[in-house]
């Protein structure tokens, strides 16, 4: 990985360290996330589409949210009021219908999932139609979502055990823990990287979302 970064300096001046960091005040989580984005950019540097920020209009936010019939989880829109659908150690999906892998009710993203919930309670079935896509884990078909009333957290895995499994319990979880992943790459300390998101929450989490 190394010998693609055009710089005898690594990593990049204003890199983050590969820890958790204290998001305080003073170091609030928007500086934290420009700061590994812009250093991961760096990492893939030519790959234009990992560069480039693209901020999202309140006004796409609102229509989002009108298709939706629901309001976006506060950190979610935030982070693409600021940044937009970036390809990082995984992608989020975007704010338009008509961009790559849109943000849409996990019934829309794997309309197969119906005919595999067929023998499903009633409950069961609610609770998918309550998931919406917002992060596409490597276009394999395993997709985090959020839940439309709670704003917590799933994981939609078709090809393990359980299919939906809770995970955080807001999407600054996941995106905290998705920057944590983007560090891990940049310092090529892949280990270090789960053992802080194992540390955070637990080795069982961690094992089914990245093995």
């Amino acid at each position: 990985m190394q010998d693609e970064v055009n710089t005898d300096d690594w990593p990049p001046s204003g890199c983050p360290g590969l820890n958790w960091p204290v998001l305080s005040a003073t170091y609030t989580r928007s500086d934290w996330y420009r700061a590994v984005i812009i250093a991961y950019a760096a990492l893939w540097e030519g790959h234009v589409s990992q560069a480039r920020f693209a901020p999202v209009s309140e006004a796409d936010l609102l229509d989002l949210e009108a298709r939706l019939s629901c309001t976006l989880p506060a950190g979610l829109k935030a982070y693409h009021r600021e940044f937009g659908a970036l390809s990082l150690a995984e992608k989020l999906c975007s704010i338009s219908p008509a961009g790559d892998t849109p943000i849409q009710p996990l019934l829309e993203a794997y309309p197969g999932v119906v005919d595999l919930l067929e023998h499903e309670d009633e409950q069961v079935m609610e609770l998918f139609e309550d998931m919406i896509v917002f992060g596409d884990y490597l276009g394999n078909g395993n997709m985090f979502c959020f839940d439309r009333e709670s704003g917590n957290v799933f994981y939609f895995d078709h090809d393990d055990g359980s299919m939906l499994n809770p995970f955080f319990t807001s999407v600054e979880e996941y995106l905290d823990a998705l920057m944590i992943r983007c560090l891990a790459e940049i310092h090529e300390d892949e280990d270090a990287g789960l053992d802080l998101l194992a540390q955070r929450y637990g080795s069982e989490l961690v094992r089914k979302w990245l093995y």
